[in-house]
């Protein structure tokens, strides 16, 4: 059944006070004590985020935190209900609007990245991989986890603590990140030349060899003796880890 006009009105008035600390006039509101229903609101608000980006947190003083959460919240019309996906609409947020704080710390826009890429994989919904369990790492074509992300960072926010990142870091830096059947993000190092091999493979399942051909065509250098066998290192490695789900026979 509809609400009456009144009490939506009341709602819709509540609700944006909560989030810009504008109280309009309302019906049966009493000032005095409305104001810790929007200390509340603020308070899960900002746990949530300070939970999703620990380190982001840490990077900001009290202060800068403080003002880009409150205005988030204010001027960001939430789209989901799922609540784990707020952090991801804060990111959004923060690069759709140019915040002034991308500028004061370059390494920002990576460590967002970062941190929210290992909640959505945590979060996600399971994606079964269309794979078997057995298979030959030289000659069966390969299937790769669904359940993954390929980034590309301009600064090392996986590596080094983001208020040790300096201007003197700055190059790219290329990271796969996956789930593994246990429920853990793993991030994982690349070569530009690893990357587009897993490109490749989230194209569709590819042999080793296939893959070879493809990233000679991909770039004018022939693939020494030594370059396949790190290549054919790095996939055993990712099949260790749960990268490679396993072989479409």
């Amino acid at each position: 059944m509809p609400l009456a006009e009144s009490t939506h009105a009341a709602q819709s008035g509540l609700a944006s006070y909560c989030r810009t600390g504008h109280l309009p006039p309302i019906q049966g509101i009493h000032p005095e004590n409305i104001t810790e229903y929007r200390r509340l609101v603020i308070n899960v608000v900002m746990d949530i985020l300070a939970n999703a980006y620990p380190l982001t947190r840490q990077l900001l003083t009290e202060n800068e935190w403080d003002s880009v959460v409150e205005k988030f919240f204010a001027n960001h019309p939430c789209q989901s209900p799922q609540v784990w996906l707020m952090p991801g609409e804060f990111r959004s947020f923060l690069m759709e609007t140019t915040d002034p704080l991308l500028a004061r710390y370059p390494q920002l826009e990576d460590l967002l990245l970062f941190e929210w890429t290992e909640t959505e994989l945590y979060m996600m919904e399971d994606i079964p991989a269309k794979a078997d369990m057995s298979g030959d790492i030289l000659f069966s074509r390969l299937v790769i986890n669904p359940e993954h992300r390929l980034l590309r960072f301009s600064y090392p926010v996986h590596r080094k603590k983001p208020v040790s990142i300096s201007a003197t870091d700055h190059q790219d830096y290329y990271v796969v990140a996956h789930r593994n059947g246990e429920g853990d993000v793993l991030f994982t190092d690349l070569s530009p030349a690893l990357c587009q091999l897993l490109l490749f493979l989230a194209d569709e399942p590819r042999s080793v060899k296939e893959l070879f051909g493809l990233l000679e065509k991909s770039s004018p250098l022939i693939l020494t003796t030594g370059d396949q066998q790190q290549v054919i290192a790095f996939i055993e490695k990712a099949r260790q880890l749960e990268l490679i789900a396993g072989f479409k026979n």
